[in-house]
């Protein structure tokens, strides 16, 4: 695995490289889990599409934040499309994927915290468990997305804006779904403590931080590799980042139960 040594260790005493370690060993231990971001790798058929319509080299990277569930598009730059208003024919098919996606974080959030805690899970219990603020998550990320999109539609000059305030967006968030997870929460505490994270700074910059680096690395070669050779570096590119991807979904869950876990000291909760 790439070395993902952060500039700087963070306040907490933790580099993202050796939180990435271990999150590589759980991750190692848990392989069945895989299957979960190769499915979502695989269910993406727009990124295969643009794949495929792709012409000539391209090398791109990509600088990602920390997603509920991190693919292999997480670490592919995907070429843009044609210039001009766009509808993916599979649009109809959104709700779907969002309800399929909506199952597969909760499923495999809820399964890695129930490892970290007691070292089994039950994958089916905790899609269930999780999935009605897991639903609302990824229709908000879905609903951002989109509105990115349709306004960048309108006018291309506001690229500019939207892309910056979506990173934002991000930022602020990106703790939500394992805070549902980790501490059992609403959608709406866990939007309002990732936030409040968010804002104070200290370790979740630097995990934000670490995590960007590191994914950007991967991605410099990932991208290569699968824009450059279209279905065939799909498929083995959805399979080779699979353990990564859920070493990354590990490493950021086990990080935001310290932060929980700290705050429910300082606060002298149980």
């Amino acid at each position: 695995m790439p070395s993902a040594d952060a500039s700087e260790t963070p306040p907490d005493g933790k580099s993202f490289g050796t939180r990435l370690e271990t999150g590589w060993e759980r991750a190692m231990d848990n392989l069945p889990l895989a299957a979960v971001p190769l499915l979502s790798s695989l269910l993406a058929v727009d990124n295969v599409r643009r794949i495929r319509a792709a012409d000539g080299i391209e090398i791109g990277v990509a600088f990602p934040l920390p997603a509920a569930l991190p693919d292999l598009w997480t670490f592919v730059n995907v070429p843009s499309s044609d210039p001009g208003f766009y509808v993916s024919p599979t649009a109809a098919f959104l709700p779907v994927r969002i309800l399929v996606q909506a199952v597969l974080v909760a499923g495999l959030l809820g399964s890695i915290d129930q490892i970290l805690r007691t070292g089994r899970y039950d994958f089916a219990d905790n899609a269930r468990r999780y999935f009605a603020p897991m639903l609302g998550f990824v229709a908000l990320v879905n609903l951002a997305t989109l509105s990115t999109v349709g306004f960048a539609a309108l006018s291309p000059l506001l690229l500019g804006v939207l892309i910056p305030a979506l990173f934002v967006l991000k930022y602020l968030f990106y703790a939500t779904a394992y805070v549902v997870a980790v501490a059992d929460e609403s959608l709406g505490d866990a939007l309002a403590r990732s936030y409040r994270w968010a804002t104070t700074g200290g370790p979740y910059v630097s995990f934000s931080a670490g995590y960007v680096l590191f994914a950007a690395a991967v991605s410099l070669v990932v991208s290569a590799f699968v824009v450059n050779l279209g279905v065939i570096g799909v498929a083995v590119g959805a399979v080779a980042t699979a353990p990564v991807a859920l070493a990354l979904t590990f490493t950021t869950t086990a990080f935001v139960a310290e932060l929980d876990a700290g705050e429910r000291d300082d606060a002298g909760g149980p």
